[in-house]
């Protein structure tokens, strides 16, 4: 039994440290396993398990009673869930959560806030790209069209075009939220691209496809970022203690690089740097010599 219940942790675990996809829009659907794990043994017969699901449930609701606001927005930008499915999403976990303390927010009152932090992104990000994006937008997809119209065709249409007023400032989010998009029964958890989905609704979501991207490109977990640091300290030890700074970034970045290109970068990089310390071992040996001189 306390095999099951930790099997849920590590699963969450394994999924979000990875570094190859996306991770911040699967945190949630992660935090309702692990609160109907805690509901469903609350209910068994053992009363030593029972003590140890209230211990951890208690420390559980100390970090996760409040979800940040980064991973229900990219919960919202997953196109098969958006603001229902985040509804759902709240009235399970809460309702498995069950917190002790009896503070459970509702999940109406998310869900606005939520809605809220959307738009006040969206429409930061339209006054920063706005003009830009239909700027690309008008060259690409109009330059013939335009060349065909009357001079007085043509001021009809730019004055159609100019910006709006704030009622409509989030007219691209609105229409997003109320559009019912189709997908197939292969389009699970494990084959749904949600990046690749994104950039083809580029043309349809032009502010709204970047700012997805910006928010799902959000990690979950610090194990890339310790990794970057490890991958310096490890590159200079006390054998390369006098490489020069912009040295020392250009061997990260082109390790780094490598093991992109081998998608290697979630495995330790120590047999890395024993394959390749002959190489870069007599490359960074020369400029510390001459830095010494």
């Amino acid at each position: 039994t306390i095999c099951e219940i930790l099997e849920v942790f590590s699963d969450a675990t394994d999924q979000l440290s990875g570094v190859y996809y996306p991770t911040c829009h699967l945190v949630v659907t992660h935090l309702c396993n692990v609160a109907c794990i805690f509901c469903e043994h609350l209910t068994s017969n053992e009363p030593p398990l029972i003590e140890c699901i209230i211990s951890m449930k208690t420390k559980w609701e100390k970090y996760f009673l409040n979800i940040p606001d980064i991973f229900l927005c990219a919960i919202v930008l997953d196109p098969r869930l958006k603001l229902d499915g985040l509804g759902e999403l709240l009235t399970l976990y809460y309702d498995s959560l069950d917190p002790i303390t009896d503070t459970c927010p509702f999940s109406s009152m998310i869900i606005s806030s939520v809605r809220h932090s959307l738009t006040e992104i969206y429409i930061e990000y339209n006054e920063k790209y706005g003009s830009q994006v239909a700027t690309q937008t008008q060259h690409t997809t109009s330059s013939i069209i335009t060349s065909r119209l009357t001079k007085a065709q043509n001021l009809i249409r730019d004055r159609t075009k100019r910006p709006r007023g704030s009622s409509s400032s989030n007219l691209e989010l609105e229409n997003y939220l109320t559009t019912t998009f189709d997908f197939s029964t292969t389009d699970d958890d494990d084959t749904f691209d949600i990046l690749r989905w994104w950039a083809q609704k580029k043309q349809v979501y032009p502010i709204l496809s970047l700012m997805a991207k910006e928010i799902l490109a959000c990690p979950v977990s610090t194990v890339a970022v310790e990794q970057a640091f490890s991958m310096g300290g490890n590159t200079l030890d006390e054998r390369r203690s006098t490489i020069r700074p912009e040295n020392l970034e250009a061997q990260c970045l082109l390790n780094d690089w490598s093991r992109a290109a081998s998608r290697t970068q979630d495995q330790d990089e120590t047999n890395d740097d024993e394959d390749t310390e002959g190489t870069s071992g007599t490359t960074t040996g020369g400029g510390g010599t001459s830095e010494c001189d």
